[in-house]
């Protein structure tokens, strides 16, 4: 479909769209600025941690939704190493954002279950259960603690934790068919099928930083284009963008070359097509879209059940010759908090609608000069570019896009509007920075109208303590993040006193996208 609009013009506007059935206009009112700054504060979310030795001071949340409901989520939470009452300097932090599409049943779940899942994971780990390795080795590192937790393996972990995740969400419908076929009572079977298939049959991309205290450590494991941007400060202040993950999509050369060893060479012209896999999905990595990883049998069997229950089933490629043909596992990424002269004073986390909007360079450079100074007039972009310097880490990871104030990147201005929320600042610049007007009918379209326009945006703020100003910030205040659906209710947020190896402290976060991208 070609976007030919909006025209802007007050007090209404019109967007046009050159759809498959011809063009179409849509006529919208622009929402009153009160209601618009609302909309843009409504789902902020701040988490303070006050725990001495944690390196992560807060962190900050807010999304906007676009499609209605929302589809994005977030999670948060604080993994106590030992007895909840000790210092936080053995703490394991999980934060995660989460991007669903064809329905919001895989990211609802994900929410509740991935950080639990890691966590679990880690207890083995931390056990001496390391992935992939030999019951000998597991059993002599044990003896040795510390050649057990090392950064690769807790990659492995991770990527363990990711990948049975999805296994069980998508083997779980195939394995009750039999039982399914033998129900005394058919309608009600079917409905349970119908529910439990969901997760499945829906699909979820992942980003999530591990921040190992105890290690000085940071992870980011990424399932999909959710994307991490990491903001390092030096001695003479003097800053660097590092893109922790590269978008994992059917663009992509490197993940398309993947794909392509991993099928027979017949199907080198079928696994990507048009961008997409098999023509269809756009990211290569995901959980959940179980017709990319079924035969072509059980796609089958799960559908006739979602037709005989009045459910549309999403239907497998007619390319399904070998599959899996995505994948759960992530890319890992580690790093080291303390490098060099260098200090990690942030890390942004989010998902797709954020970086459809600016680049991961452009969110580093919004975040130092917000740090400086979140309220001032609007500046153009090109002018804070050459204001404050940001490097970037090499190579640059895909997508390569132009630096701030170069090419595509300089017109128009970014907006300094004192927002509390340091994901609000972000978003806020995303949806036209100093150009209101835009942003105004950006919020103001709603429908599907809303989803040719933008994304769901959903952003997580990272904080580290040398930013910190006063001890009185470090007070343990947790909000549950995210969006509140209907008639749900959420039990304040805890920390466990208990062991890693039990449980964790949720602080889970709710929030949304339709998906233009699935098929």
């Amino acid at each position: 479909m070609g976007l030919i609009g909006p025209d802007k013009t007050e007090p209404g506007f019109t967007v046009t769209i050159n759809t498959s059935a011809g063009v179409k206009t849509w006529n919208f009112q622009r929402k009153p600025e009160a209601e618009l700054e609302a909309m843009l504060h409504e789902h902020e979310g701040t988490t303070a941690v006050g725990r001495k030795g944690n390196p992560v001071v807060k962190w900050d949340t807010n999304y906007v939704a676009s499609n209605e409901p929302c589809e994005d989520r977030s999670a948060g939470d604080i993994v106590p190493r030992g007895q909840a009452d000790h210092p936080g300097h053995r703490d394991l932090v999980l934060l995660s954002v989460i991007d669903g599409h064809a329905g919001d049943a895989t990211s609802q779940l994900l929410s509740k279950t991935l950080h639990p899942t890691i966590a679990l994971y880690l207890a083995g780990l931390q056990a001496g259960i390391v992935p992939g390795r030999s019951w000998y080795n597991k059993i002599t590192d044990v003896l040795t603690w510390a050649k057990t937790w090392s950064p690769l393996n807790v990659s492995r972990v991770l990527q363990t934790a990711y990948v049975h995740l999805d296994d069980n969400i998508c083997q779980a419908p195939i394995k009750q068919l039999p039982s399914l076929l033998a129900a005394e009572d058919e309608v009600e079977a079917r409905q349970k099928f119908v529910a439990l298939a969901q997760p499945a049959a829906a699909g979820a991309v992942t980003a999530t930083a591990f921040v190992d205290a105890e290690n000085d450590g940071l992870y980011v494991a990424v399932a999909g284009d959710c994307r991490a941007v990491a903001g390092w400060q030096a001695a003479d202040g003097s800053w660097r963008c590092d893109v922790l993950s590269e978008d994992q999509m059917g663009e992509n050369p490197r993940e398309v070359a993947r794909m392509r060893s991993e099928h027979p060479s017949y199907e080198a012209d079928t696994v990507i097509r048009n961008g997409r896999v098999q023509g269809g999905l756009q990211p290569t990595r995901a959980f959940g879209d179980a017709v990319y990883k079924w035969t072509s049998a059980q796609s089958q069997a799960v559908a006739d059940v979602f037709r005989a229950e009045g459910a549309k089933p999403r239907s497998s490629r007619p390319w399904n010759f070998t599959p899996p043909y995505v994948t759960a596992r992530p890319e890992v990424t580690h790093r080291t908090l303390h490098q060099g002269g260098e200090k990690l004073k942030f890390l942004v986390l989010a998902t797709d609608g954020l970086w459809d909007r600016i680049t991961s360079e452009e969110a580093t450079l919004l975040m130092a000069a917000y740090i400086a100074n979140a309220k001032r007039p609007d500046v153009g972009k090109a002018t804070l570019a050459d204001e404050i310097k940001v490097k970037t880490t090499e190579p640059r990871l895909y997508p390569v896009e132009d630096l701030p104030g170069k090419g595509k990147r300089t017109d128009g201005t970014w907006a300094f509007e004192g927002d509390e929320n340091a994901a609000t600042h972000l978003i806020r610049n995303a949806l036209g920075g100093g150009d209101r007007k835009l942003r105004g009918e950006l919020l103001s379209l709603h429908g599907k109208v809303s989803r040719y326009m933008r994304d769901d945006m959903t952003v997580k703020w990272v904080r580290g303590a040398r930013l910190l100003l006063t001890p009185q910030r470090c007070l343990l205040r947790r909000r549950v993040e995210g969006r509140m659906t209907a008639g749900a209710t959420h039990a304040p947020p805890r920390r466990h006193s208990s062991a890693l190896a039990t449980s964790v402290a949720c602080i889970s976060g709710r929030e949304g996208r339709d998906d233009k991208r699935a098929s």
